[in-house]
């Protein structure tokens, strides 16, 4: 097409070029050679050139017209003269201009009538065929179907990293033509996700689906459903922290996100559950929260081996020499994964990369078990895993486990191996660990509780093994504390 395009500049400078010699050298050799009178040498030499300059302009209008085909097609999979013929026998409107067109020139005084006159009706005879087509019939010609069988069948095999299916009253939350506010809010979502979690979330897809109750809705991760809830029709979700709430006329539920007592009420009764203490939140909000909660309590699954290559081609354009010396010399693209894996199950952030990825480089010479990595790195993020712990008085309030469960959980897995869970403890041991634990934190895990203070490399089989009971209790070793910290202990778990 450069070419092409070239072509055609270089012809229409020659040719306007050649025209103006000709005009000029016709009417100096017809006036002072052939003494030929002024105004007939004038009007004679003219039109020569005019017809030479057209018929010298013809090769640079067919260059034209085939660039412009050949661009036009680019995409198309089928013949150029399947394509023609479907671009320009099958719309009316571009035979009614062209009929138009030779219509025109027919009118011009010195030009072939019969010829133009000819072709300006049969393309107003193509015209008007075409304009008698179904419209089905014609968007079928003009725009064949592209997907062949092959890929019909690998769409179909597609699995979205993310995935949300509504039911159809829960639509106009999503159409923005409606006014539905979800995707901007999903967009300020998956912001705010890389900025906490460290990498950016993968794009959600969303869709309708009519099997599922009108306001009802699911989470799907890989094409696996992780989460489920249904909406109550025209209501406010009013949720509630105290646990001595004031009465309010509403139907109970449970705040998906943090599966907190809550209430769906009528929006007639904001304003009175405002005062009276609780916080009310819409439908939309509601759901992107709970979107939300899914996302970060999944967002190890959701980290990548690409992502990952992501992360770090991203930052080797600033710290080049970081990345050189530890991918692939010392450690695996993968067994980098692994670690930020670990952490993101924990709900660390991994945006400190250069952090992360210094600690690994001092730590995988003396050993390369991801246990022992995980725990390092989180003694290099200390700082940024107490500090949102602390307390309005500034204290870390802890539940310390007692030595002998350390030994026994160490033993446990030493033995198994760190690929085992629960099967590391006895299961009386493990129940009695939990019966202990929710006497010190309860059932609910909320701002104000305690963490559990447990020395490496124990505190990470036992974050493992209190995953399934209590997902978002905090554990931490003491190792990962600062020394500025105080903190202030409020019991032994035994």
């Amino acid at each position: 097409m450069d070419g092409a395009a070239r072509f055609s500049q270089r012809d229409a400078l020659a040719t306007i070029l050649v025209t103006a010699i000709n005009i000029v050298a016709g009417f100096l050799i017809g006036v002072f050679q052939l003494n030929i009178p002024l105004s007939e040498a004038l009007r004679t030499y003219t039109i020569l050139t005019v017809g030479d300059g057209l018929v010298t302009m013809i090769p640079s209008l067919l260059v034209a017209v085939a660039g412009g085909m050949v661009e036009t097609r680019a995409s198309s999979e089928s013949t150029l003269g399947l394509d023609l013929a479907r671009q320009l026998f099958f719309r009316s409107r571009p035979l009614w201009i062209v009929s138009g067109v030779m219509l025109s020139l027919a009118l011009i005084p010195g030009l072939p009538k019969t010829s133009f006159l000819l072709m300006a009706g049969l393309c107003l005879g193509l015209a008007r065929l075409a304009a008698k087509l179904p419209a089905s019939q014609a968007a079928e010609a003009v725009q064949p179907s592209k997907v062949t069988a092959q890929e019909r069948l690998e769409a179909l095999l597609h699995l979205d990293e993310l995935a949300l299916e509504v039911g159809g009253a829960l639509v106009p939350q999503v159409d923005e033509k409606q006014g539905g506010q979800l995707l901007s809010r999903i967009r300020a979502l998956r912001r705010h996700l890389a900025l906490q979690l460290g990498f950016i979330v993968p794009s959600v897809h969303i869709t309708d689906n009519l099997q599922l109750n009108p306001r009802e809705y699911i989470v799907r991760l890989r094409g696996v459903e992780v989460a489920r809830w249904e909406m109550a029709q025209d209501c406010l979700l009013a949720i509630s922290s105290e646990a001595s709430a004031q009465p309010l006329e509403g139907k109970e539920t449970l705040e998906p996100a943090f599966q907190v007592a809550a209430k769906w009420i009528a929006p007639s009764q904001r304003e009175p559950a405002l005062a009276a203490g609780y916080t009310v939140v819409d439908q939309t909000s509601v759901l992107a929260t709970h979107l939300a909660e899914v996302i970060k309590h999944h967002a190890h699954e959701l980290l990548t081996r690409q992502e990952t290559k992501r992360l770090l081609d991203s930052l080797s354009q600033g710290q080049p020499k970081l990345v050189e010396e530890l991918v692939p010399k010392l450690m695996s693209l993968g067994e980098v994964q692994k670690v930020l894996q670990q952490l993101l199950r924990e709900q660390v952030s991994i945006r400190d990369l250069t952090t992360i990825l210094e600690t690994l480089q001092d730590t995988v010479g003396t050993t390369k078990k991801t246990v022992l990595l995980v725990e390092a790195v989180r003694q290099a993020l200390g700082q940024a895993l107490v500090h949102p712990l602390l307390g309005e008085d500034g204290k870390l309030t802890v539940v310390q486990v007692d030595v002998t469960v350390e030994d026994q959980i160490n033993q446990a897995f030493e033995a198994q191996g760190p690929a085992s869970q629960s099967g590391g403890l006895e299961p009386p041991l493990l129940r009695r660990v939990v019966d202990s634990l929710r006497s010190f934190v309860g059932d609910q895990i909320s701002a104000s509780s305690p963490v559990l203070l447990c020395n490496s490399p124990a505190r990470f089989h036992l974050r493992r093994l209190l995953e399934p009971f209590l997902p978002r209790l905090v554990v931490l070793s003491p190792a990962e504390i600062p020394a500025a910290v105080t903190i202030q202990s409020v019991g032994v778990l035994r």
